[in-house]
Order: C-alpha cells, then sequence, then structure tokens
C-alpha cells in the first residue's frame, strides 16, 4: 500500500504545497512568539530555514499519505 500511495497521481504535488504551507505557518507562529522583531528574522540562519522546510515537508508528506491512504482504502472498499 506504501508505494500505492506514493506512486498515486497528485501525491508529490500535494505533499509540495502543504509543505510550503507548514513551513509559512511555523515561520509566522516563530515571529508572532518573537514579538514581529526584526531582529528574529536578521537572526534566522540558512541551517534555520532549511530546518524549517524540513518541518514543513515532514508534516506535508504525513498528512498528504494519510489522506490519500484514506482515498486508496475507501476505494478498495467500494470495488469489493
Amino acid at each position: 500500500m506504501f508505494k500505492r500511495v506514493l506512486a498515486h497521481k497528485g501525491f508529490w504535488k500535494s505533499v509540495l504545497i502543504l509543505a510550503i504551507a507548514y513551513s509559512a505557518l511555523l515561520f509566522l507562529i516563530q515571529y508572532l512568539t518573537a514579538g514581529f522583531s526584526l531582529e528574529f528574522i536578521d537572526n534566522y540562519t540558512l541551517t534555520s530555514w532549511l530546518f524549517l522546510l524540513l518541518a514543513g515537508s515532514i508534516c506535508g508528506f504525513f498528512v498528504t499519505y494519510g489522506k490519500f491512504w484514506g482515498k486508496l482504502k475507501n476505494e478498495d472498499y467500494k470495488n469489493r
């Protein structure tokens, strides 16, 4: 089932879109907790950006995987 989900049309596009959305949301939450300080953005290093994108990608992957897994399971159930 894992390979079926990963090979499903639209899976990776959805992962990319959700990864960007989650990364932006995580950044905004961090920026909010820093009090909207420009110093926060100045101190944000390349490593911080990479970890932010990694965290967003992990969230996007698992959410998309769950969505497509449920969709394929539902289709399998209907085809019985």
